[in-house]
């Protein structure tokens, strides 16, 4: 096929756009593009779909249950879903055993249930934030040698950080060994 105009743009919501409207679409190394291919989350419980690959749960139904779909939109602006064949896509983890019980306190890890669950504020201590006055004379940011590390609190050894620095749950490795054993002096 001869294509005389075309527009080269490597911006994907910029190509679904021109399909839309109608022109040739090329990519950078001058092939034809037919169809623009997006992803997209499906809730497989209430089969709401959402554009917004952020979520975690479902706007809609509320469950931990969406999952992403490859999306193709045609040159006549339709979209096609294409669908897994692989019956572990739909995984049962966490269906099979029952919720641990939750627990209470400020260091607790309780499994996120629901989107709008409350969690704990992981901040620091009143006394480990004064060791660190921002207004003291001789503070320097992060810099200065005699600055105090604080290394016996609890929320030291569970690397809590203050809220300007980034609060909240860091995900770990799940699959980093852990010491089983420390060794007494």
């Amino acid at each position: 096929k001869d294509v005389r105009v075309g527009c080269v743009t490597t911006d994907f919501a910029m190509q679904n756009v021109l399909l839309q409207m109608g022109p040739h679409v090329l990519a950078v190394n001058g092939m034809l593009i037919r169809e623009a291919r997006s992803y997209i989350l499906r809730c497989h419980g209430c089969f709401k779909t959402t554009s917004d690959m952020n979520r975690v749960f479902c706007s809609h139904c509320g469950n931990k249950t969406l999952k992403k779909v490859s999306v193709t939109v045609s040159d006549d602006g339709t979209l096609h879903m294409h669908f897994s064949r692989n019956p572990k896509v739909l995984n049962p983890r966490g269906l099979r055993y029952s919720l641990p019980t939750p627990k209470g306190g400020k260091y607790a890890i309780n499994p996120h249930l629901t989107e709008d669950q409350r969690f704990p504020q992981l901040r620091l201590s009143r006394k480990a934030r004064q060791k660190t006055d921002v207004f003291a004379p001789d503070y320097v940011a992060g810099i200065s040698p005699f600055a105090e590390n604080d290394i016996s609190s609890r929320s030291a050894t569970l690397q809590v950080r203050d809220s300007t620095l980034g609060a909240g749950r860091r995900r770990l490795n799940p699959n980093a060994s852990r010491k089983k054993f420390v060794k007494k002096r």
